[in-house]
C-alpha cells in the first residue's frame, strides 16, 4: 500500500514537471517570436518607435488564443502614420481558420469592406468607408495577425514584416 502510494506520488511529480516544462517551452517559442518580430519592425523602419500595448477589453476569438504580441509602430513624422500590430497564436489550424471567420464572412462593423487578400495561408484586406483605414487580417500556420493604419502601404509592408518571421507548426 505504501509502496503504491509512493509510485503515485512520483507519476504525478512527473506529469507536473512534464506540464510546467510544456508551458515553459511554449512561452519561450511565442517570446522568441514577439522579439524576433520586434527586432524586424525595427529593422524595416529605423526611424519608429515600436510601443507594446495591452488590450484590456481584447475578447479572443477563438478559446485557444494567446498573446503573442500588441504594439504600435509610430511614425517619426506624427500619429498618422502608427501601424498597429497584433499577433496571437492558437492550438491548431482549425482553430486559425475559425479566427478569421468573422473577415471571411465580411461580418465586419458598419463601414467596412472586405475582400480576400494574398497573404500567407489566407488573408483578409478590410477597408474603412473610402479608403479612411486599412486592416489585414491573416493567418500563417497557427500564428493569427492584424495590422491597421491609415495607408494601405504601410498595412502591406507591417503584415509582410510579420509574416516573415513566423515558421508554420
Amino acid at each position: 500500500m505504501l509502496l503504491r502510494k509512493s509510485i503515485r506520488h512520483q507519476l504525478f511529480f512527473v506529469t507536473i514537471c512534464l506540464g510546467a516544462f510544456s508551458l515553459s517551452t511554449t512561452a519561450q517559442s511565442e517570446t522568441s517570436l514577439a522579439s524576433r518580430i520586434v527586432e524586424a519592425l525595427k529593422a524595416k523602419e529605423p526611424n519608429w518607435t515600436y510601443r507594446p500595448f495591452v488590450e484590456w477589453s481584447h475578447e479572443p476569438l477563438v478559446p485557444s488564443e494567446k498573446h503573442i504580441l500588441t504594439g504600435t509602430c509610430r511614425g517619426p513624422k506624427s500619429k498618422t502614420q502608427d501601424v498597429q500590430v497584433r499577433v496571437y497564436s492558437v492550438e491548431n489550424i482549425g482553430d486559425a481558420t475559425a479566427w478569421l471567420k468573422p473577415w471571411r464572412d465580411k461580418q465586419v462593423a458598419e463601414g467596412w469592406k472586405v475582400s480576400a487578400f494574398q497573404i500567407a495561408d489566407e488573408g483578409y484586406l478590410s477597408t474603412y468607408k473610402n479608403g479612411e483605414r486599412f486592416e489585414i487580417s491573416l493567418r500563417k500556420g497557427t500564428v493569427v495577425a492584424r495590422t491597421a493604419a491609415g495607408y494601405l502601404d504601410k498595412v502591406k509592408e507591417f503584415a509582410e514584416c510579420v509574416i516573415d518571421f513566423v515558421s508554420p507548426k
